[in-house]
């Protein structure tokens, strides 16, 4: 009796062991796989900024790489102020250029008592459509808002639209956000010359994959976390394991 009793707790712990070991070998391959993904990151893509309206609203984007920015100034078109929250342009001359677009809702702070109103801010409408008439006025490359896909990258999806504006180049469009589901509305504008493509796309689906809002943004800005573990705007999953 006292015999099988033994044989029965070492077959039991053999088990224990044996997935124990899976698991551990299971999280350490994990762990590899991210740290190759990181090097991949950033051996394609620039650092995020950390000054400026994107880090002040928590929107967390890392352009492709050879860009230098943001510029002082929005790159696309002209843009009526108070129109967006967020208006920034990454550029490499004469080869590529990101502008960034974006809306983020707020709870107003309450007036001041004998403070004078606020200026009133430039109406605003749709931000599909808005973001879709400067696209219009700046490359003559027009897209209704109903025709963008939906594309899915790590957790983050966007609708996009791809335009050949017949100068050798493409646009490409891609749109966070709804504006009801999520507080933000973000308009990532990738331009770049079409004969560059096979090179430039990859650092889009990239940039794209690692693109964060709200507390994933935070985290991000602050390097608490990794661009693949959880958060508002990626899949959740099992994260992993330092060593």
């Amino acid at each position: 009796m006292r015999r099988s009793v033994a044989v029965l707790l070492g077959t039991g712990l053999v088990v224990a062991v044996g997935c124990g070991t899976q698991n551990y070998e299971r999280r350490l391959d994990l762990t590899i796989q991210e740290m190759k993904y990181q090097k991949q990151l950033d051996s394609n893509l620039i650092a995020a900024p950390t000054k400026g309206k994107l880090q002040e609203l928590h929107i967390y984007v890392r352009p492709p790489k050879d860009m230098t920015g943001p510029t002082q100034a929005f790159q696309m078109t002209v843009v009526e102020p108070g129109r967006f929250d967020v208006e920034s342009s990454f550029i490499e001359a004469e080869k590529q250029s990101l502008h960034i677009l974006g809306r983020v809702k707020q709870p107003k702070a309450p007036a001041k008592k004998g403070a004078a109103p606020p200026p009133e801010s430039a109406p605003r409408g749709d931000f599909r459509a808005e973001v879709l008439e400067l696209v219009k006025a700046a490359y003559g490359a027009d897209v209704e808002a109903t025709k963008l896909k939906e594309d899915s990258r790590k957790g983050n999806v966007f609708r996009t639209a791809t335009l050949d504006p017949g100068n050798g180049k493409e646009i490409q469009v891609n749109f966070y956000g709804d504006g009801k589901t999520s507080p933000y509305e973000v308009a990532l504008i990738f331009e770049y010359l079409k004969a560059d493509g096979p090179t430039i796309k990859p650092r889009i689906v990239l940039c794209l994959e690692s693109f964060a809002v709200g507390d994933k943004a935070k985290r991000l800005f602050a390097g608490g976390e990794t661009e693949e573990e959880g958060g508002e705007s990626s899949e959740e999953g099992a994260a992993p394991v330092a060593f």
